[in-house]
């Protein structure tokens, strides 16, 4: 029933004018912007994260005003074969999927007036495109650990692999969609085999602490930029930060307090699986969870939402 009323509210939000403004373009629509140039007027901002963290919900809190467009995924294939070869270290030359990103972001200043691209797969290349793209913001959303790990749980991470004590990185992960199988990395160095021998919660809590830990260092090393971090406990159905929003980001047509809360309804990237709480988690869950976080990014507590 759960998965039935996202769908259905993801039924009807594609009928919206905001769906409109965030249908994935060809390259053929792409490539008439080309020429475009951003003037002092127009913004460009590029959101980081995860995954799991409201990046999606966020994203559409712009995209619902008439002079933005807000996007999460627009091309989640391109983005997260990116994610896959920038951890990987592939010798792929990544200029094509720079102008992508550049293109979409020019169709929409050219169209609204400003932008604001995110994806959960940029995470591994925040320095890279931050210099390659040269945003006027950046930002950094991040939710807390457990919260995190219990929803990449319930979306299946890492259960396609589940038994399997020998495997190679970089790997396929056929039990899912190709797209997903680029997101789903695993460790390319020795701590492969001990990685193996993690519980599932184990497991995903590597992956949060790997990723995280290294949008934070790409943050630090980033400069010449504004950049916000971006708690989800926070912000999450905050007027009161929706308002700060509106007042940097010259948001037109503000919405009411309702409206804002309304946006959740059009952000339905939800959980639908198989619930697994903290509370439910085993003693080596647990204990596999807190080393590895204060191993690998014990640094949760100290960033503070700067909006």
């Amino acid at each position: 029933m759960k998965n039935l009323i996202y769908k259905i509210k993801n039924k009807l939000f594609s009928y919206s004018e905001e769906a409109k403004k965030i249908k994935t373009p060809s390259y053929k629509e792409l490539i008439k912007y080309k020429n475009f140039k951003k003037e002092d007027n127009n913004i460009f901002a590029l959101s980081f994260g995860s995954g799991r963290s409201g990046q999606n919900w966020f994203s559409k809190i712009f995209n619902c005003h008439l002079n933005w467009v807000g996007t999460c995924e627009r091309f989640a294939e391109y983005e997260a074969f990116y994610r896959y070869i920038c951890y990987y270290n592939l010798p792929i030359h990544k200029d094509g999927f720079f102008n992508l990103i550049e293109l979409s972001s020019k169709k929409d200043m050219a169209l609204y007036g400003n932008s604001f691209i995110s994806s959960p797969y940029f995470s591994l290349g925040a320095y890279e495109l931050t210099d390659k793209l040269k945003p006027n913001y950046i930002f950094f959303n991040i939710r807390n650990p457990i919260e995190t790990v219990e929803s990449l749980f319930e979306k299946g991470w890492y259960s396609g692999i589940e038994g399997q004590k020998k495997i190679r990185s970089p790997l396929i992960d056929i039990s899912d969609s190709q797209y997903r199988s680029f997101s789903r990395i695993v460790p390319n160095d020795e701590f492969l085999e001990e990685w193996l021998k993690l519980s599932r919660i184990g497991k995903i809590t590597w992956f949060w602490s790997t990723i995280n830990k290294t949008i934070y260092n790409d943050f630090n090393k980033i400069q010449n930029v504004d950049k916000f971090f971006v708690k989800l406990e926070d912000v999450n159905q905050n007027y009161d930060i929706y308002e700060k929003l509106s007042m940097k980001f010259d948001f037109e047509n503000k919405m009411t307090k309702t409206q804002f809360y309304n946006v959740i309804n059009k952000a339905t990237n939800n959980d639908i699986g198989i619930k697994y709480l903290y509370k439910d988690w085993n003693d080596l869950e647990k204990k596999e969870f807190e080393k590895i976080v204060s191993e690998i990014f014990p640094y949760y507590d100290k960033i503070k939402t700067n909006i």
